[in-house]
């Protein structure tokens, strides 16, 4: 293309007052006309130019110039009432469609096209006022994405707003619809970058698994002997030298002076153990949170145990009935909770904000309160879509050993396992929990933002 402009001279052009301009808060209520008139607007003029593209070699005022332009395009022009045409020009354009020879004449003249039909334009001095008069006016309204809240509806309505420069701008949080009224080259490009603005935001799936595994092992080995011999009167029916009846498990009796004797000592029966037990427990549980990308999500999985905090204690004294306040109780949460807040970067990494908190019911205080153990974890993970990442582990293990047997004689090596009777435990566990993130809703950086040609400042660009 190449455009060759040449201007013999030129009027001065008359100076443009600042128009001072009060905006108004962007939060407020629509109408239901305006509703209305936005949701069903009349159709604009629009010209049907040729295609294809051509060379233009003219030269002239710019009256001329237009009329010319105009009859090789089809088209019929009217100028206003006050247009002054300007000094010659020399416009030459070579091989340029219909809407971009238009433009171009438009900033060679200082001068502003509005279509009045399908082959009729209006030529005007490229002014404010003349703007203000000639230009189309349309009102849109646009509907708000749910999940947006009403401090994003906010920013999103005034950085269009002042990006734009658009005279009436309004946002209903209520009816979730943003009203953009102006001219409508403001008013389709306002839109556009409204709906950029609202792409909802990334969001994450992150799969969630608890795996526990629990193992026990239990021996119970050796010989039970009797570890105590009573003495028993024989003739004091049945009872021993204290008076007492006959120990249970007696079996025979031993007499002293080969039966010349009536007292004897009791002899219980000794037992053989030898019992083992296996046990081992897996567990897997497997949850999905769906997070936004900057807002937390929480899962809680337990159970809520009561805890007396504040009980009446007191004797209750002289006749008929007495009130007795109930217990005050507080339930703490039992289990664990996860809490992720996950920050998307792209298409491929994710991070994730993790606080985990374990906690289980340890034992019981001497007053009777229960005791409660809390684990807990916080910190930062990133990784790939689709990564398994272990987040924690816990592994505790106990052995417990118990003999039983006759003071002395157990203590012997080799022989002291054998007359005692003997138990072990051994329990393990292991506790892991597992991260997956998934992404199911793209960046807003993925998908590919409208580009509309807005023209200048001084000089916007209106569609043909």
């Amino acid at each position: 293309m190449c455009v060759c402009v040449t201007v013999h001279a030129q009027a001065p052009s008359a100076p443009r007052p600042n128009i001072a301009v009060e905006v108004p808060g962007v939060i407020g209520s629509i109408s239901d006309q305006e509703l209305a008139e936005a949701r069903q607007p009349r159709p604009a003029p629009e010209l049907k130019l040729p295609p294809g593209k051509h060379d233009y070699n003219l030269k002239g005022d710019s009256r001329t110039l237009f009329e010319q332009v105009a009859q090789m395009m089809g088209l019929k022009v009217v100028f206003d009432r006050e247009y002054q045409p300007t000094a010659n020009v020399r416009f030459s354009v070579e091989q340029e469609d219909a809407p971009s020879t238009l433009r171009l004449l438009e900033a060679a003249t200082d001068s502003f096209v509005v279509p009045m039909g399908e082959h009729v334009i209006l030529v005007a001095r490229d002014t404010a006022q003349k703007r203000q008069l000639y230009a189309r006016m349309i009102a849109v309204a646009v509907p708000i994405p749910e999940g947006v809240t009403t401090q994003e509806i906010q920013e999103i309505a005034n950085a269009v707003r002042s990006s734009m420069d658009i005279r009436r701008l309004m946002a209903d949080p209520d009816k979730r619809m943003l009203l953009i009224r102006d001219t409508e080259g403001k008013v389709r490009t306002a839109q556009l970058l409204a709906e950029d603005l609202m792409r909802p935001r990334p969001q994450v799936e992150v799969d969630v698994e608890l795996m526990t595994t629990t193992s026990d092992v239990a021996n119970h080995y050796g010989v039970s002997l009797p570890t105590s011999f009573p003495l028993v009167d024989l003739l004091g029916n049945g009872a021993n030298i204290l008076g007492t009846p006959i120990p249970p498990g007696v079996a025979g009796f031993l007499t002293f002076g080969g039966g010349m004797t009536f007292i004897g000592i009791g002899l219980t029966s000794a037992t053989i153990w030898a019992t083992a037990s296996r046990s081992f427990t897996k567990t897997l549980d497997h949850a999905e949170l769906l997070a936004s990308n900057g807002q937390a999500a929480t899962l809680k999985v337990g159970t809520k145990y009561p805890v007396v905090t504040n009980a009446y204690v007191g004797q209750v004294t002289g006749t008929g009935p007495v009130y007795t306040p109930p217990p005050t109780v507080q339930f703490e949460d039992l289990g664990l909770v996860l809490k992720i807040t996950p920050h998307v970067h792209g298409m491929e990494e994710v991070t994730l904000d993790v606080e985990a908190s374990f906690q289980l019911l340890a034992g019981t205080a001497a007053s009777g309160l229960p005791i409660i153990s809390s684990r807990e974890y916080k910190g930062t993970v990133r990784m790939r879509e689709g990564q398994s990442a272990i987040l924690a582990g816990m592994m505790s293990a106990s052995e417990a050993r118990t003999a039983v047997g006759i003071m002395g004689l157990m203590d012997i090596p080799l022989i002291g396992k054998i007359l005692s009777e003997r138990t072990t435990d051994k329990a393990h566990d292991d506790t892991l929990i597992v991260l997956r993130p998934h992404l199911t809703i793209p960046p807003p950086t993925i998908f590919a933002v409208h580009e509309a040609w807005v023209g200048s400042e001084t000089r916007p660009a209106e569609p043909l």
